[in-house]
């Protein structure tokens, strides 16, 4: 028994030498791990090339940052500069800002109309419904500018808006009904006459990001400018007198 386990042992022995003398005549045998790396990075070094040398590009970038000694709390700078402003010319500002104001200006438009349609003595509830809705819809969009401001670095300057005449639906020829539903197309014109004076501008300063922004908002304005278009045509029909009743109670019974 003693004798096998010794042969056993003898022969396990022998083997090593064998594989240490085959690992020795590897070429990078016997030196550093450090070196091999070294070595292998030599070698395939020929086979790479970089496309894309993000640490020498972000290099300028990096180098304006202030050093910590530096660092104060921005709430206390007087002119709080921005962080993600990129490719936003001040005329792009300037004119979103613009934007703000004109949708601000169509929900207070709205808001009007609906109050007068609203009124006990004119007592048309679903139109008052249709221009509430409206208002609501302006605003939103006017908000949507506005954190689009935000978004891009820039600082959201409003300005006053004019305030819209209480009596803005009363005409005796046309009757209220009408010409609330002509304002109202006239004030989507408008609208969109802005929006391409707004896309001009970005086209104008080479920003695609907003163009893109304000094309998304022109396809909102060409379905918004469809929908006034009909309703102006299905009051123009309907006349005076129980034909706008009944529009009426078709508004009021949507939704």
């Amino acid at each position: 028994m003693l004798s096998s386990c010794s042969s056993f042992t003898m022969s396990r022995s022998a083997r090593i030498p064998r594989a240490a003398s085959r690992a020795a005549s590897l070429p990078s045998a016997g030196r550093p791990l450090r070196q091999r790396l070294n070595v292998a990075n030599r070698d395939t070094s020929s086979l790479t090339s970089i496309s894309f040398d993000v640490t020498s590009e972000i290099s300028p970038e990096l180098a304006a940052i202030p050093p910590h000694s530096q660092a104060v709390d921005v709430g206390l700078l007087p002119n709080k500069p921005s962080l993600s402003r990129q490719n936003f010319d001040p005329k792009s500002e300037e004119a979103l800002c613009s934007q703000v104001s004109v949708e601000f200006t169509n929900s207070y438009f709205y808001t009007a109309l609906a109050a007068y349609f609203a009124r006990d003595s004119v007592g048309l509830m679903g139109f008052a419904k249709k221009y509430r809705a409206e208002s609501e819809e302006e605003r939103k969009h006017a908000l949507e500018v506005l954190d689009y401001v935000n978004m891009r670095g820039g600082t959201v300057q409003l300005s006053a808006l004019m305030a819209p005449p209480s009596d803005l639906a009363e005409n005796d020829q046309l009757g209220d009904a009408l010409a609330g539903a002509e304002f109202a197309l006239a004030l989507e014109r408008l609208t969109n006459e802005k929006l391409l004076a707004l896309h001009k501008v970005a086209e104008e300063c080479g920003d695609p990001n907003l163009t893109d922004f304000v094309e998304g908002m022109l396809e909102e304005q060409a379905e918004a400018l469809y929908e006034a278009g009909t309703f102006v045509t299905r009051v123009r029909r309907a006349g005076l007198g129980l034909g706008v009743t009944a529009i009426d109670q078709e508004l009021l019974n949507e939704g």
